[in-house]
């Protein structure tokens, strides 16, 4: 890993301020529980790749990397700009990749980063790829019924662009990937696609979420996760500077964190000021939070969690190297 750079958008919404529909009770209750006060929301002009190709231009800048060295582009996002051509390959033009770049697209979502960093390391260990560019993304706002009461307080629009590159001394990397598709209707889009292309419903083009489901999903399979992953990767909760958690619910994670015993120290937050990012929420997490001050300029480890649509949930715990960068900021934004 030698970089990680997130993007949001320059509009701010309040949960309080802009949604005057609500009752004031309702606000404060989702405000307590999921602990999110402000957004960061898109223009109608503006798409996923829009921040993804400003994250990854910053962060190609920012290492000095020669687009034409990348022979990896990996776009995971529920949010792609057609239903074809992938959006991928509009980025790999964007950005000047050369023809013999890989490029693909990936539908997932919460466990969005777990699964592409999973997939970025086999294609750099099969000896594929050796320099990679992992983008993950979503623009929810695109999909959300803002009077939907059990979503449109909750999620945000972010990009994130991730550097990979195959070293042969590389520190070892541990993931565990999971699916149990028997609750893909907790969080679902009815409608838009060919199963239902043009549903009778409006609502249907917009998200539903049986939100006390995928909560408790959660709540049953997360701390395993994080015990399995121990286990396979022979540490120990004190051996981690942080503990990246998908930022879905404030006191979902802290409920996670406390069932593992792990410091609230050691886990960084967005989801106050962002709120669910979808598949950026991890990697703009990381990047806000910046390297520990505890690693004095060293590598430190990480463990990195996803969970939620499809359902889906995974994990990577990986050492992050010293001198990886780490960096955030706001679309339009000059470097």
């Amino acid at each position: 890993m030698r970089g990680v750079v997130g993007c949001v958008p320059p509009k701010e919404v309040s949960n309080e301020r802009d949604y005057p529909w609500f009752e004031p009770a309702e606000i404060r209750k989702v405000t307590a529980m999921a602990g999110i006060k402000t957004r960061r929301v898109v223009d109608d002009d503006t798409c996923t790749s829009d921040l993804c190709y400003a994250a990854a231009t910053r962060l190609l800048r920012a290492l000095d990397w020669d687009p034409a060295g990348i022979d990896g582009l990996v776009l995971v996002t529920q949010t792609a700009d057609y239903v074809m051509p992938s959006t991928s390959c509009m980025l790999q033009s964007r950005l000047g990749l050369p023809e013999t770049c890989a490029a693909f697209d990936v539908n997932l979502g919460c466990s969005a980063y777990a699964y592409g960093l999973w997939l970025c390391n086999s294609l750099i260990q099969s000896g594929a790829c050796r320099r990679m560019l992992l983008l993950t993304g979503e623009t929810p706002s695109k999909f959300i019924d803002p009077k939907d009461r059990a979503t449109a307080l909750l999620f945000g629009d972010g990009g994130s662009a991730t550097a990979l590159e195959a070293l042969e001394d590389g520190a070892a990397a541990h993931y565990i990937m999971m699916t149990d598709g028997r609750g893909a209707d907790d969080l679902i889009i009815r409608g838009g696609m060919f199963r239902r292309r043009f549903p009778d419903d409006e609502a249907d083009y917009c998200l539903h979420m049986h939100g006390a489901h995928v909560f408790e999903f959660t709540r049953n399979r997360v701390p395993a996760l994080i015990h399995d992953l121990l286990e396979a990767s022979a540490t120990t909760v004190e051996d981690y500077s942080y503990f990246l958690f998908h930022q879905a619910n404030e006191y979902l994670i802290k409920f996670l964190a406390g069932r593992a015993g792990i410091d609230l120290a050691r886990v960084p937050l967005s989801i106050g000021q962002f709120g669910n990012t979808g598949a950026a929420s991890v990697p703009l997490t990381l990047a806000l939070a910046g390297p520990p001050a505890s690693a004095s300029g060293g590598p430190y480890r990480v463990m990195l969690l996803g969970f939620g649509v499809g359902l889906s949930w995974g994990g990577a715990s990986l050492q992050v190297p010293a001198g990886c960068l780490v960096d955030h900021f706001v679309y339009g934004e000059t470097a």
